[in-house]
């Protein structure tokens, strides 16, 4: 059974698209959502760069891989959000979760 992709909005994928064009990756090396414990830094959640994995999905934008998600995170997050907007702490990705 395939398990529904996170839902990622234009916004967000513009802000990870200008990401990548604004680094050089390593080939094989694309960005990941992440939670802990491969997301180490402040806040539940984050934006990592990391190697492709068997069974990842796989978010694209202008025929580009733009964002990795873990299987197992993605069945968790079937009926969340994810987006890049104006908060009351900045803009910023943000990760909301029905």
């Amino acid at each position: 059974m395939v398990s529904k992709l996170v839902k990622v909005s234009e916004s967000a994928k513009k802000e990870l698209k200008r990401m990548i064009d604004g680094r050089t990756l390593e080939p094989g090396k694309f960005l990941r959502l992440a939670t802990p414990p491969v997301w180490t830094l402040e806040g539940d959640f984050g934006v990592v760069v990391d190697d492709e994995r068997f069974a990842d999905q796989v978010v694209f934008f202008e025929g580009e891989k733009l964002l990795l998600v873990d299987p197992e995170l993605a069945k968790h997050l079937a009926n969340a959000a994810f987006d890049f907007k104006s908060t009351p702490e900045g803009v910023r990705f943000t990760l909301d979760v029905y």
